[in-house]
């Protein structure tokens, strides 16, 4: 226990209970923001004629070095309080005594966690686009390349290779809008609401948000100290990402797999086995999979942790803030490895020839029909999907099916242009152009949508990198106080 907190209320604590509670491995993470907090908040109490100049001074170039050394020391129980310490220790008890006027460990954790995570899921954002981004320049290559798109992991209608890639490029891109989303609320300042109920001394709470590059407050003193809400919502962002993660992984393993063999993977993505030398298994994608389950379940952990706390400031917070580093640093890594491998991807240009995916034409087929024939389509369905059972039990593809066949089928005569067109449906590389609708899988359609999402990921780029200026301006600034100090 620090000596600091000895000798009042409490006479001495257990080192093993100061150890249990110590916050001081998570608190490396901090350790940065907790000292630009304090810095802030010496100016903040210069401009309310709290402390003098000269103290300030001596303060602030204790804090500065400390900002450069960045040493923990693992006999207390978190950095807030060895900030302080040593800043009494160099500075003496007269002058490093003044640094806790009218703040708490409650507003100043608070703080500078949320200056932390601005910063990380800035990272994850901009991770983001270079994945999507790698996706839209291999989606480039494949606008007209069949790939099959699935139901219940079954094959269901011919789409392209870029169309599976833009769909998953969208999944990610609205995350990416879900964290620009998310930090204008984690971009507000609890500090100055000190352990609860704010302080009586004079400090002007704009001006210490205003220095550490935050957009505003969290007002309600009992809500700056209390609320956590906030790395709840970065949990479930990444819980959201990692899902889509997950799925991404689990495409590419199947899809790879010597049985289903629609891509390939690169081998420096891949390992062998130690004992059959013909394995190459699809390790890195597995353990995404895995880091992205455990990235999934921290919000349920959080949640839980956090669900049904009693009002104010509690210990319990502690833990949940750990989680938000482990998501944090093992997406960043998923992200990191799948924009690397996602270009390395060979894709097998000659899908459309294999023959069992002639049957995923037969959804447009029923639709020649009810055009060309006037049919209902529910007929149609269930007059194509006769002509499908019957061929699968001769043996026989859709293609090898006469005008005859197709009339025995519909039990009624049909036009030559209909059979012209069923023909030009099974032909699944034309197939693509008979597509219409916005969104699908259409190849002039996919080059107009590569188009776009590059013009959405360049205005992401553009927003992060605006509020990270904020933040840096905002910082220069604090500096340009302490050194007019």
């Amino acid at each position: 226990m620090s000596s600091l907190l000895k000798g009042g209320r409490l006479h001495d604590v257990n080192s093993n209970v100061t150890n249990f509670i110590s916050s001081l491995d998570s608190d490396r993470r901090i350790a940065r923001s907790t000292i630009l907090v304090n810095e802030a908040h010496v100016v903040g109490m210069v401009k309310a004629h709290i402390i003098t100049n000269d103290k300030a001074r001596k303060i602030l170039k204790v804090l500065r070095r400390l900002e450069r050394q960045r040493i923990l020391d693992r006999k207390l129980e978190d950095v807030h309080v060895l900030v302080e310490e040593t800043v009494i220790k160099n500075a003496g008890p007269d002058v490093g005594g003044l640094l806790n006027i009218g703040k708490s460990r409650n507003d100043q954790v608070a703080t500078a966690i949320r200056m932390t995570i601005r910063e990380e899921i800035l990272e994850v954002s901009n991770g983001l686009v270079s994945l999507i981004r790698a996706m839209l320049n291999l989606a480039e290559n494949h606008t007209e390349t069949v790939f099959p798109g699935y139901t219940h992991h079954q094959p269901a209608q011919p789409i392209s290779f870029a169309h599976y890639l833009l769909a998953n490029a969208d999944s990610l891109l609205r995350n990416s809008y879900r964290i620009m989303d998310a930090y204008g609320r984690i971009n507000c300042s609890p500090m100055g609401a000190a352990a609860l109920a704010g302080s009586s001394f004079g400090l002007n709470r704009n001006l210490i948000a205003n220095l550490l590059g935050f957009n505003g407050l969290i007002e309600n003193s009992l809500d700056a100290v209390e609320s956590r809400d906030f790395v709840l919502e970065t949990l479930f962002v990444c819980a959201l990402i990692a899902s889509d993660m997950s799925r991404i992984a689990q495409d590419l393993i199947i899809y790879s797999s010597a049985e289903v063999n629609l891509i390939s993977l690169p081998d420096q993505f891949t390992s062998t086995s130690s004992i059959m030398p013909q394995k190459k298994n699809p390790d890195p994608l597995e353990l995404v999979r895995a880091k992205c389950a455990r990235i999934s379940g921290n919000p349920g952990v959080a949640f839980t942790v956090l669900h049904g706390l009693p009002s104010g400031y509690n210990l319990d917070f502690q833990e949940i803030t750990p989680l938000a580093w482990q998501s944090i640093d093992e997406l960043k890594s998923c992200i990191k490895l799948m924009a690397e491998l996602i270009p390395s991807i060979n894709v097998d240009r000659e899908i459309a020839l294999r023959q069992y995916l002639e049957f995923t034409a037969a959804t447009e087929i029923a639709n020649v029909i009810v055009r060309e024939e006037g049919l209902q389509f529910r007929l149609a369905h269930r007059l194509v999907g006769s002509a499908v059972r019957s061929a699968l039990h001769q043996s026989k593809t859709l293609g090898s099916l006469g005008r005859k066949d197709w009339e025995k089928y519909l039990h009624r005569e049909i036009k030559p242009r209909t059979i012209s067109l069923i023909t030009r449906a099974l032909d699944l590389k034309l197939h693509l152009l008979t597509y219409q609708t916005k969104g699908s899988p259409n190849p002039t359609a996919m080059k107009n949508g590569i188009l776009q999402r590059r013009q959405k990921c360049t205005a992401l780029m553009e927003e992060s990198s605006k509020l990270d200026q904020r933040t840096r301006k905002s910082l220069r600034g604090l500096s340009s106080a302490i050194i007019a100090l």
